[in-house]
């Protein structure tokens, strides 16, 4: 394959005058509206724009035609990440915004049919997770076992400016926009009300950051092409596998070769080489299981399940929607938990698509992905537990919903139209209905209390006497609770 990150001996002109249309600044706006955000430091918020959004864009694209537009600085914003410690936002302006997309809209597309490479799957429109996943599951199952975990250390906020509008300077020739782009770059931020100068990085938070992070790693993505070695990127997150040893020693060279040139730096404590035939790694909130055999008949497979973090979150998520100092029906909190458990377990089947798409272009699968059930059931008895609590408006507690668990119990959700993230994950694979689900979890109760007697038999009890019923219930109602 012909690299893509060298120079355009055509590049690209009049970019500008094809933002300098009504159509394309109305189109851009739209997108920035259904991305939803907060506003920048002028205070606009999406609501107020919108209010007057005709005239607005009339006056911006005015503005543009006679080159007066002038970026404003960034508000800076800082969200918490899951290792405790906060990742810095720089959030634009509406109108920024608008200029930012349309911007986007325009090169986008040159770049997603003549420079990005296949394997990069962050922050491009028709790829994402279930592609990285793919990448990822093709190289370990064709024997690419060797594998470096690379993390490079701030990425977002390290980006040398000169040296991204060089890579840049490879592909567009209008010297309108790469002025815009400059001028993004160099609008520093306000915090507390101060002004903050930047000298590298492009701000999280804006619309064109992707799209120029991803321009400034395909440098390192077509170098490791031409040299023959496997990768996968999304956005700065990526890994380089090899057969061997020898090969896995020759990528990451190679690596922090481009890297360096690149003016990044590696984080050594977030960086690691993994053999897959021993070791286990985290990608895109999955852990991958190394390889190992059946006991039966000696066949190797491996296993891939969401990372534990993923389970604490989604408990995070539900309990931010199921506080009980709200009042509201059924209906209601239904509408407030389903989207998440949905979205949940989306994004767990990302697997399970990844692994059909490689099965069509005839991979065949050792991996297994089904081995979390029990994970997926106790999520569910946790939301019910919190829609019980929530359900009761005088006075709500534990013991309360405790009392509540027989009537409303797994069967009652279910047929109210709580979403079972159990049910969800295993009907998109096997379709099954709802009232198969109801069935299932009434046998597993079944069988559950059945193997119960039978043990108190074997110790010669009465599992029947009034104290272990009484005990036995209550089990029964933290089991289902």
């Amino acid at each position: 394959m012909k690299a893509k990150n060298v120079e355009r001996k055509f590049k690209w002109h009049s970019i500008y005058g094809q933002i300098l249309q009504e159509k394309r600044l109305k189109e851009a706006w739209q997108k920035v509206k259904s991305n939803k955000g907060a506003g920048g430091i002028d205070g606009e918020t999406l609501e107020s724009f919108e209010k007057g959004s005709t005239k607005k864009l009339t006056k911006l694209l005015e503005k543009l035609k006679a080159k007066e537009y002038k970026p404003s600085p960034v508000r800076r914003q800082y969200i918490p990440k899951k290792n405790g410690k906060v990742r810095p936002l720089g959030i634009p302006t509406i109108e920024d915004r608008i200029v930012q997309q349309a911007v986007v809209n325009v090169i986008q597309p040159k770049f997603e049919e003549e420079v990005f490479h296949k394997w990069s799957c962050g922050y491009r429109p028709g790829r994402g997770i279930q592609r990285a996943l793919q990448i990822i599951l093709w190289h370990i199952e064709t024997g690419y076992n060797y594998i470096y975990d690379c993390d490079i250390k701030g990425f977002f906020d390290n980006i040398p400016h000169k040296k991204l509008m060089r890579i840049l300077n490879k592909y567009i020739a209008d010297g309108t926009v790469l002025d815009i782009i400059w001028k993004w770059l160099k609008a520093g931020y306000m915090e507390e009300g101060k002004f903050h100068d930047v000298s590298s990085g492009t701000p999280q938070g804006g619309v064109i950051s992707p799209i120029l992070a991803n321009t400034y790693l395909n440098e390192l993505d077509w170098t490791l092409e031409e040299h023959s070695i496997r990768f996968v990127r999304y956005a700065d997150d990526f890994l380089v596998f090899a057969r061997d040893k020898k090969g896995i020693k020759k990528a990451i060279k190679i690596v922090k070769e481009v890297l360096d040139k690149l003016g990044l730096e590696i984080s050594s404590e977030k960086t690691k080489v993994v053999n897959f035939n021993e070791d286990d790694f985290d990608f895109l909130g999955y852990t991958f299981e190394h390889w190992r055999k059946r006991k039966k008949d000696g066949k190797p497979y491996f296993i891939v399940k969401p990372k534990e973090s993923t389970w604490k979150d989604f408990r995070q998520k539900i309990k931010a929607k199921t506080r009980k100092t709200l009042t509201l029906n059924i209906k209601a909190w239904l509408k407030r938990v389903n989207p998440v458990i949905r979205g949940k377990v989306n994004y767990f089947l990302n697997l399970y698509k990844a692994i059909n798409m490689n099965k069509s272009y005839g991979q065949e699968s050792h991996c297994y992905i089904n081995t979390f059930s029990n994970k997926l059931l106790a999520i569910d008895g946790y939301i019910r537990r919190r829609l019980r609590v929530a359900m009761i408006h005088n006075h709500p507690s534990q013991r309360k919903g405790w009392a509540m668990s027989t009537k409303w119990n797994n069967e009652y959700f279910a047929k109210v139209g709580l979403i079972p993230a159990f049910w969800q994950y295993y009907s998109y694979q096997f379709g099954y209905t709802i009232e198969d689900y109801i069935e299932y979890i009434k046998e597993k109760y079944r069988k559950k209390h059945k193997r119960k007697v039978q043990k108190a038999k074997e110790r010669g009890q009465n599992y029947y006497n009034p104290e272990r019923v009484r005990k036995m219930k209550y089990a029964q109602r933290l089991s289902t609770y």
